[in-house]
């Protein structure tokens, strides 16, 4: 048994609200951006796995310019 019934059947209501998408129906977006103002679109561009491709290749380079400046040869290794 339900003790409050009517409050049952709001939180029934509210719940069906939220399951058929009722106030995104009511109050449509103007344009389709994120909070960062950047569109859907823009977010699948940068999130595409040819992007992060070659943002990897990217840092890669860094990281390798790195290794050789500081694995280089000291010059006083080749005078001897």
């Amino acid at each position: 048994q339900i003790s409050d019934p009517e409050a049952c059947d709001q939180m029934y209501e509210s719940l069906v609200r939220i399951h058929t998408n009722f106030y995104k129906n009511k109050y449509p977006r103007l344009k389709n951006t994120t909070f960062t103002g950047v569109t859907v679109d823009d977010c699948r561009g940068i999130l595409a796995t040819d992007i992060l491709k070659q943002m990897e290749d990217m840092k890669r380079g860094t990281w390798r310019r790195l290794r050789e400046k500081f694995s280089a040869k000291k010059p006083e290794d080749d005078l001897k």
